[in-house]
């Protein structure tokens, strides 16, 4: 080794020997030894020297065996004045590395040298040095490790790692040594905690939750929550505040709760809630059966008997009266304020559309013969009228009842006689009804229009005794349009609407003629559920029908005859067609802006309604809804006799 210094040292001389000489881009490293009969010193001096150069040299001065990952390039320059012993060396070389963006790792013997970034992913383990990468746990005693993290993430370079593990309420850091080393101490300055520090507030008057609340909200009060290190917990069993923190801000906060803790002339167990939106009858027996629950957990948290709780509606004011323990009174106060809200309402439109039409073709002769001994005829009653019905009526001198629609012609004399009957009728039935309603979300709706009419059900005659006292009972039913709904409002604008929709009417024909004994009604209905979209048109349901009913009376073998049959049948044919359609429309209203429209628009479409047809008639409806009510300016009418 005395040989190489020596060369060194030579060369160190000749350099010096030459001032005026520039020293090249890739400097040599100067070793001169310091005293040689105590210890070897280094002196290191280089400019813009390629770095492998210099790890190289330093190998050579350590012993080291270097592993030199490829991505390890650049220049370094090293100015040094001072001679340096061995470890200075090295440590002068980890601080080059460090400078540019390398770390050195130390694994069974050997040195890596690798970037930053793959240094902070890997163990480290033989030497300890400032500059060596390294990852260390922390453990926090007192604080919590996520309030910790803002406060230290700025001291970790963007090579270096930083997390948390809240389940152990540690930090892992990975970064150079030294810098692991500032991070830990200020971690154990700021986790400092004394033996007294919280303090105990009994409270008199106050109530411990509502102090606790207004004493964390003066905490928060312009700041990050928990960035204070004062707690303010309280204990609802024995009415008593505990304050965790400095002495200082403590005593600050039991100044404040004193200052709380004052007779009030409110009541602590009651309350008197007078409701906005919701009904007090309704809500009342929510709450019984919500407070069932608290009476029984508070019994058992107090380990005594259950503690009474009270809950009355009040349906004059639409107020709820409660009374219990002050938390029992806070949390139904709770639960009433978020059950208190406004619900939105829906509106209900529904369209009935009904096309039917009837077609009734019927043709019948009859004939009748009474000559000597021979007498007869033909008699056929699926046109509407017999023959035998005319002859009693003329045998009677009477006009035939119940005489049918249609032609009528009968020839004949005393010894015969022939009966023609012929009807083409053509009738067609168009239906729209459009009811609506608005009614409340969850809230059933009803809505009719039509007519009570009176059917019989029973009649009477005479009693046992023979009393002759006869009478009819009878009991009436709506008949018309009718419309139930229940409205549920989904998460968005869906609807799930409830419906029972039906629309009745008396059937046109007569009693006699359709062989009842009472009114006959025609009945069409739905009973559905469906899902809407707010303001979709959707099809509840439909009826298409068409029938068609063929009878034939006639007398066989001569009705069979071609042309000549025709004296001796009667046809009838019936075509009935009816299309049905119900349709509904929901919208949902949430504001009072939302209702003034929707009333304006349907008072705008009756006025529009009610002026067709009638361009020289003025409406009878003033322009503006609210004149039905103010009236429409106009000047009262004297009624007194003049």
């Amino acid at each position: 080794m005395m040989s190489r210094y020596s060369l060194h040292l030579c060369a160190a001389l000749l350099s010096a020997g030459t001032l005026l000489t520039h020293l090249p881009a890739n400097a040599e490293t100067v070793h001169t030894p310091a005293s040689s009969e105590r210890q070897e010193g280094w002196t290191i001096n280089m400019k813009g020297a390629d770095i492998l150069d210099f790890i190289d040299q330093i190998a050579d001065i350590t012993g080291e065996t270097f592993v030199v990952d490829p991505r390890v390039k650049g220049r370094v320059s090293v100015v040094s004045k001072t001679p340096l012993e061995l470890s200075e060396v090295y440590q002068l070389f980890l601080s080059v590395l460090a400078t540019h963006g390398f770390s050195a790792i130390t694994q069974d013997g050997q040195v890596r040298i690798v970037p930053n970034a793959q240094a902070a992913s890997e163990a480290n383990s033989g030497k300890s040095a400032a500059t060596q990468m390294e990852t260390r746990l922390i453990q926090v005693q007192q604080g919590s490790v996520q309030e910790l993290i803002p406060l230290i993430r700025p001291m970790v370079p963007q090579y270096g790692h930083l997390a948390a593990v809240p389940s152990a309420n540690a930090l892992i850091i990975s970064d150079r040594s030294a810098n692991i080393n500032r991070i830990e101490e200020l971690i154990r300055q700021l986790d400092q905690k004394g033996s007294a520090d919280y303090s105990v507030v009994n409270l008199q008057h106050a109530w411990v939750m509502d102090a606790a609340e207004m004493l964390n909200n003066a905490i928060l009060r312009g700041q990050a929550k928990g960035s204070s290190g004062t707690q303010v917990i309280a204990d609802a069993r024995t009415n008593r505040l505990m304050i965790f923190g400095p002495p200082q801000a403590r005593a600050k906060l039991v100044s404040m709760a004193q200052l709380m803790d004052a007779p009030s002339s409110r009541s602590a167990n009651t309350r008197v809630i007078r409701l906005r939106h919701n009904d007090a009858k309704a809500l009342a027996e929510t709450l019984g059966k919500i407070s069932e629950g608290l009476q029984a957990a508070s019994g058992a948290e107090g380990g005594g008997m259950p503690q009474n709780i009270m809950i009355r509606a009040d349906e004059s004011l639409n107020a709820l009266v409660l009374y219990a323990q002050p938390e029992v009174v806070s949390t139904l106060e709770e639960i009433i304020r978020q059950l208190d809200v406004p619900r939105a309402q829906v509106m209900v439109e529904a369209a009935i559309v009904e096309v039917s039409g009837d077609i009734t073709e019927a043709v019948g002769v009859q004939w009748a013969v009474n000559s000597g001994d021979v007498a007869g005829g033909t008699n056929f009653n699926n046109t509407g009228l017999s023959v035998g019905t005319v002859l009693s009526a003329i045998k009677n001198s009477v006009i035939p009842p119940n005489l049918p629609d249609g032609a009528i012609v009968g020839i004949g004399n005393s010894d015969f006689g022939v009966l023609i009957t012929a009807l083409s009728a053509n009738s067609n039935f168009n239906l729209l009804s459009t009811p609506s309603l608005l009614t409340l979300d969850n809230q059933k709706a009803e809505i009719l229009v039509g007519q009570n009419v009176p059917f019989q059900t029973g009649t009477f005659t005479t009693d046992a005794a023979g009393a002759n006292n006869p009478f009819t009972t009878i009991e009436r039913q709506d008949v018309g349009v009718k419309l139930k709904v229940i409205p549920h409002i989904n998460e968005g604008a869906t609807l799930r609407l409830e419906i029972d929709q039906e629309i009745s009417s008396l059937a046109p024909v007569t009693t006699a003629a359709s062989g009842a004994s009472d009114l006959i009604t025609n009945k069409r209905s739905i009973k559905s559920t469906v899902l809407a979209e707010d303001g979709q048109i959707v099809v509840l349901g439909g009826l298409i029908q068409d029938d068609i009913t063929q009878s034939e009376s006639k007398v066989p073998l001569l009705g069979d005859i071609p042309l000549l049959g025709g004296l001796f049948r009667s046809t009838k044919d019936v075509h009935t067609k009816r299309n049905l359609m119900v349709f509904l429309r929901p919208t949902i209203i949430r504001d009072a802006n939302g209702l003034a429209a929707l009333a304006g628009k349907k008072y705008s479409d009756i006025r529009i309604m009610g002026a067709e047809g009638q361009d020289q008639i003025p409406s009878t409806l003033p322009s503006q809804p609210g004149q039905l009510f103010d009236g429409q300016n106009q000047p009262a009418i004297d009624l007194r006799p003049q």
